[in-house]
């Protein structure tokens, strides 16, 4: 368990004037919760004799008991304000880095990673971390002070009935002893399942339209429902052997209690214990059941919290993108977008055969690079590789001259303006949208150009609000062609100097992806430019087309070398020039 609290303990030295303020405080509190029934029991004694002194030292007593209740009230208030407060700072802390480092995580572990089990992780799996922290360790405190200052009063009083208390409740250490490892092992299964229900739910929302559409509403909630009765099966096995150790729990506390009334009864009879002291040897009692009880509950939450740090920590032990370098990092001054590739091959984990093979070509800067070829040839894979966010082999890919493993990812990612395949925005406004990756504010007069480029300028005249229309959860508000073209228009606003169009513009109709193209092609002039695409009428003007196959580099040229070769580019533009003419002639 120490093992699985390792990172959240470095939170600690933060935060240690808190917890030293809580720990006086847990100190100050308990040991007058243990003086309190000495003072009961001694009223008591003193009304027992019956006499006008006796009822006099009652009531100072009593006045006595009630201030030192007040004061230890003030003590339990500031242990919790200390202590619960920094375990809600901490646990802050920790999501804030745990959020932080998964932003830094490769694609790969995006690829085999749950949204929705990334988000368990950082919700339930962190507040099971804090409340052990807090409230946990607040009553793991409180017991360490309270039971050997009360079982020494106790032993005072009476040593024989001490021990014949002690018994019950020492039984209860055995019990959690039994019981804590199949609540270890259950609540690592509730925390799994917690994920499990979390990603399904996510997917499904996520894909609501296309639920909608092929009408699979009672497939979900029957994949859901199935999730559900999962997380229900491990949370009542949980919540048996929760019972199971709460019940022995409390047993074992009245056992104690009785063994106290009978035997310290039977002492008060034969005139050997006060009754005073029998009363106030029952609150001692009473007090210690608690923190025994206790012991159970945390050790359950201790155990619920080092299985979910496990999880945590399972993310925390991914590299990040930045500890993945080759050789020492290398400062580029200015960055004029040539970009050459030689002999790249590359595999995704899992796969059978190369997504690259033996892949070469280059790119001069302010060129414009057309990437074609058949669905699954490879060409997203080798934008991604571009960019880093899949791990190049050392010397395959270079940017002006410099392997791109050894170019810190802030500075090779600020050179690219990409606009991907999946065009994805924000549930915020159209604004914010367009300008997420500035670092300035947005320049209305930019925003106009570059929106007029993307072909959007007359459609944003129909948006409720303008460009402070909300385009709602991953643009669902826009139809797939306007969220594409308004992912052109955030790349144009970055003007960095290459420029990547992951096939684009595929949900808008020929005639208005020629009419963006031309239009992006004097914005082309000034970059670096690699285009995928699949109508290959929109790239017929590259500087030079790049035709990949199966990951293989099968043909390369400009237009009108690779239609005299006769390839595939040349079987493939003919077929899509007549689909065109034939489309005209309907």
């Amino acid at each position: 368990m120490r093992q699985a609290y390792r990172r959240i303990l470095r939170y600690v030295p933060r935060y240690k004037v808190p917890l030293l303020f809580g720990a006086c405080c847990v100190v100050a509190s308990r040991l007058l919760m243990v003086y309190a029934p000495r003072l009961v029991g001694e009223a008591l004694n003193a009304l027992e004799r019956g006499s006008p002194e006796g009822v006099d030292d009652a009531v100072r007593l009593g006045w006595t008991f009630l201030g030192v209740s007040l004061v230890a009230a003030v003590f339990t208030f500031g242990m919790r304000v200390f202590l619960v407060g920094t375990s809600r700072r901490a646990a802050r802390d920790l999501q804030r880095d745990l959020f932080a480092h998964v932003e830094r995580l490769p694609a790969t572990f995006f690829d085999r990673t749950r949204t929705g089990d990334l988000l368990a992780r950082l919700t339930s799996d962190v507040e099971a971390v804090r409340f052990s922290l807090g409230p946990g360790l607040m009553y793991v405190g409180s017991t360490i002070v309270l039971f050997p200052v009360a079982v020494a009063s106790m032993m005072d009083l009476s040593l024989t009935l001490t021990l014949a208390a002690l018994g019950p409740l020492l039984a209860i250490m055995v019990v959690v002893r039994v019981l804590g490892p199949q609540i270890m092992r259950r609540t690592r299964a509730v925390q799994e399942s917690i994920g499990d229900l979390s990603a399904r739910a996510q997917e499904s929302f996520a894909g609501a339209r296309v639920v909608r559409a092929y009408a699979t509403e009672p497939v979900e909630e029957a994949a859901f429902g199935n999730e559900n009765e999962g997380l229900v099966r491990e949370t009542l096995a949980l919540a048996n052997f929760r019972a199971m150790l709460t019940g022995s729990l409390y047993v074992l506390g009245g056992g104690a209690n009785l063994v106290v009334l009978w035997y310290g009864g039977s002492q008060v009879i034969a005139g050997t214990l006060d009754l005073g002291y029998l009363a106030t040897y029952m609150l001692y009692v009473g007090m210690l059941i608690w923190p025994m009880i206790s012991v159970g509950w945390v050790v359950s939450a201790f155990q619920r919290s080092a299985a979910a740090m496990e999880r945590i920590d399972e993310i925390f032990d991914r590299p990040e993108e930045s500890a993945i370098t080759s050789e020492p990092a290398v400062e580029l001054e200015r960055i004029r977008g040539g970009i050459s590739v030689s002999g790249l091959t590359f595999r995704h984990t899992g796969s059978a055969r190369p997504a690259l093979d033996d892949v070469s070509f280059e790119i001069e800067a302010g060129h414009t690079l057309a990437l074609v070829g058949p669905v699954g040839a490879g060409k997203s894979t080798l934008l991604s590789l571009l960019t880093r966010e899949y791990e190049p082999p050392p010397g395959t890919v270079a940017l002006d001259g410099v392997d791109v493993t050894r170019i810190p990812l802030v500075v090779l990612r600020s050179a690219f303006a990409v606009v991907p395949q999946d065009a994805f925005l924000f549930s915020t406004t159209l604004h914010n949208n367009l300008a997420y990756a500035l670092t300035g504010d947005l320049d209305p007069a930019r925003a106009r150009e570059v929106l007029q480029i993307a072909g959007l300028d007359e459609e944003l005249v129909g948006f409720p609000k303008g460009l402070e229309t909300v385009v709602g959860e991953r643009g669902l508000q826009l139809s797939g062609g306007q969220k594409q073209r308004t992912t052109v228009a955030r790349a144009l606003l970055r003007e960095a100097p290459v420029l990547l169009l992951d096939d684009c513009l595929s949900a808008v109709d020929t005639q208005t992806e020629a009419r963006i193209l031309d239009a992006l092609r004097e914005a082309m002039r000034r970059r670096t430019a690699i285009v995928v695409a699949h109508r290959l009428s929109t790239v017929r003007d590259a500087d030079r087309i790049v035709v990949l196959d199966q990951g293989r580099l099968a043909e390369i040229g400009t237009h009108a070398e690779l239609v005299e070769a006769g390839g595939w580019y040349a079987e493939t533009y003919a077929e899509q020039r007549l689909e065109a003419e034939l489309e005209g002639l309907a």
